[in-house]
């Protein structure tokens, strides 16, 4: 009788296979779980990533448009009914909180250099900070999209305290360094990235052009013509503009006038461009030596009155008479020159129809010094078409003179014996209703009346945006103007100089550069 045996081979096979699926399932799982818990840390730290970014860039926009406030609405600018605090010559604002991902921004401005025109230049420093969620730990994926990757390395992530704060101070200037935790809006303690971007906003000049007219224009005379020349590489000569060959023919044709309208009467001849908005050149228009393109648009905004605040305010005279002097006030016993940023400053509610202003240098020495004055008329120069106010500046004397009112005069009475148009420059300031907008109501006029045959002119710029501008006669004008409405109907001879294109008050700013600090 045969005993059959009975093997377990199939047994151990089936337990072995129960094993490895087993094992092979721990470990995928693992690695799932692993993969699932990286993805989710990784994908909302590259979200806070580009959102602390985003962050940054509006809390450079929101000071932006408080810097730009310093020109169109002074008094208003950084004002602390808006968060910003000054201290230490800078400016910076609370925190703002913004967006569904409560993403925080705060700005810091400061002036750190002052031009020749006194035009001071900001530094924005802006810091951006997103929440970041899920577990406290890293991940070393570079993707930030489908078809972009990132650079993980940058990415500095503060789960417990401000690394930056820590290691090189708040300004980032390695002074007082401290460990900051960090929090969100409410204090509780909350995992976040930073991002720290700064700006360079440097000041816009106005005379970039021989006119420029934010409305109509007609003008000149058909003997008339606008050319232009460089003051830093000469005194002014007429027959370059027609000489090839000289070396300074290239900035003879720079007379450029500009017109934010399509209303353009050309007569004379423009040694330059011709730029207008939607416009239809008429008259003479082989007479215009550049391009003429009709699609350049523009805005001239209105003009307030700067600040007065760093500068330095000297309490007479308040009236011009027919004779009157400023001689620069005397302090410790030295004669103060001023300084572009801050001038001698003169608030005068009177300039009489005859009266007769006489700005003198600082003398030290012996030596005339360059002497920086700025005169704020609160009416009118001049009332009338006979009226002829006179305004002398001599050598080394720098003088800005804004008015509320309007400005008639001959042109023959603006003398500025230096010859450069920057150290005479006029400001009209926009009317404006009693909560600071514009006023329609009221028109500006400047009116320089040179009479028939009069061939004498002046060396100034105006800066007028609301101001109708009147030249009658043949005067011979070395400068720019700004205008909204511009008219003139005599054979002026006009010199533009290309050195004015960096002259003059800010009138706006823009961005220079961008830098972000990726420490």
């Amino acid at each position: 009788m045969r005993i059959s045996q009975r093997t377990v081979a199939p047994g151990n096979v089936l337990l072995c296979v129960l094993c490895t699926i087993l094992v092979v399932s721990l470990i995928g799982g693992n690695v799932l779980l692993n993969c699932m818990t990286r993805y989710n840390v990784v994908s909302s730290q590259v979200r806070s990533w580009k959102e602390s970014l985003d962050a940054a860039e509006t809390g450079g926009d929101i000071a932006y448009a408080e810097l730009r406030k310093t020109i169109s609405n002074p008094t208003n600018a950084f004002s602390p009914s808006n968060g910003w605090t000054y201290s230490g010559g800078a400016y910076a604002n609370s925190p703002v909180t913004y967006g569904q991902d409560n993403l925080r921004t705060s700005s810091r401005v400061d002036p750190f250099y002052y031009d020749g025109n006194g035009n001071a230049w900001y530094r924005i420093r802006t810091k951006g900070t997103a929440p970041v969620l899920g577990l406290k730990r890293v991940g070393m994926d570079d993707r930030m999209g489908p078809n972009t990757r990132g650079d993980s390395l940058l990415r500095k992530i503060d789960f417990n305290y401000d690394h930056f704060v820590a290691t090189y101070g708040p300004n980032g200037d390695g002074v007082g360094q401290t460990l900051v935790p960090v929090v969100d809006a409410n204090g509780n303690p909350q995992p976040q990235i930073s991002r720290r971007v700064e700006l360079i906003a440097a000041p816009m000049t106005p005379f970039e052009a021989a006119i420029k007219a934010g409305g109509t224009f007609y003008g000149l005379g058909s003997a008339a013509y606008i050319d232009s020349y460089r003051s830093t590489t000469g005194s002014y000569d007429a027959s370059v503009k027609t000489n090839p060959s000289d070396p300074r023919y290239p900035d003879s044709r720079s007379g450029t006038v500009e017109i934010n309208s399509s209303v353009a009467t050309i007569q004379g001849s423009i040694y330059g461009n011709l730029y207008t908005n939607g416009g239809t050149i008429t008259k003479k228009t082989t007479s215009i030596s550049g391009i003429i393109d009709n699609n350049v648009p523009f805005s001239l905004s209105p003009f307030a009155m700067p600040s007065t605040a760093g500068w330095n305010y000297v309490s007479s005279p308040t009236m011009i008479t027919p004779n009157t002097t400023i001689n620069p006030p005397v302090v410790n016993g030295v004669p103060r020159t001023g300084s572009p940023e801050s001038p001698n400053y003169y608030l005068v509610t009177s300039f009489a129809n005859n009266g007769n202003l006489t700005v003198n240098p600082a003398v030290i020495g012996g030596v005339a010094q360059e002497t920086y004055l700025a005169i704020h008329v609160t009416g009118d120069i001049g009332q009338n078409t006979s009226s002829q106010p006179t305004i002398t500046v001599p050598p080394h004397v720098h003088l800005e003179v804004y008015f509320d009112g309007n400005f008639q005069t001959k042109a023959e009475n603006i003398i500025n014996t230096s010859g450069y148009a920057g150290n005479l420059q006029f400001y009209a300031i926009s009317p404006t209703l009693p909560n600071g907008a514009p006023d329609p109501s009221v028109q500006q006029t400047v009116d320089l009346n040179s009479g028939g045959g009069s061939t004498s002119g002046f060396s100034a710029v105006f800066y007028t945006p609301s101001a109708n501008f009147t030249i009658n006669g043949a005067p011979d004008i070395t400068g720019a103007i700004v205008c909204k409405n511009f008219y003139g109907n005599g054979n002026v001879h006009w010199h533009y100089d290309r050195a004015l294109d960096s002259a003059g008050d800010a009138v706006d700013y823009r961005i220079l550069s961008y830098v972000e600090d990726i420490r």
